[in-house]
């Protein structure tokens, strides 16, 4: 799977239907906060033997909107992030800026293309993608 900054990957892409992304994938191994109950965060569908966490909007009828991955096949420009050094990392992606350090803990993002990488003991574990939450907002919010 590739990455698609501020898309998703090439095969989930943001503003799909939870449904359609249910057809695609089948039901996923857990599901964190059903329907949005509390109001307030994301209905999350975990798909754990892929190594993904899908996050749909009740405000836009259920679309995705954030995407984590922790598949170590996942590729960004060419390169496989999951499981890098911050060393390597950091010599990948010259461009990426630390945002928070955290003990053991370490978050870098991409400037200006909704990347996050996450690193645990220097090594990265997983990575958030995310759209322009401006450009989602407008063409989305009034499409349930």
């Amino acid at each position: 799977m590739n990455i698609l900054p501020l898309k998703g990957t090439n095969k989930l892409q943001f503003g799909m239907y939870k449904s359609d992304i249910l057809k695609s994938l089948g039901k996923p191994d857990s599901i964190d906060n059903l329907d949005a109950k509390d109001e307030v965060s994301s209905e999350i569908y975990y798909y754990d033997s892929m190594g993904l966490g899908l996050y749909f909007d009740k405000d836009t009828g259920f679309r995705l909107w954030g995407l984590s991955i922790s598949d170590p096949s996942i590729q960004l420009n060419g390169v496989s992030p999951i499981g890098m050094s911050e060393t390597d990392l950091l010599k990948a992606f010259p461009a990426i800026e630390l945002d928070v350090i955290d003990g053991e803990f370490k978050e870098y993002l991409l400037p200006e293309q909704e990347v996050e990488f996450y690193l645990k003991g220097n090594v990265v574990q997983r990575i958030m993608l995310n759209p322009d939450l401006d450009e989602y907002s407008v063409k989305y919010s009034n499409q349930k």
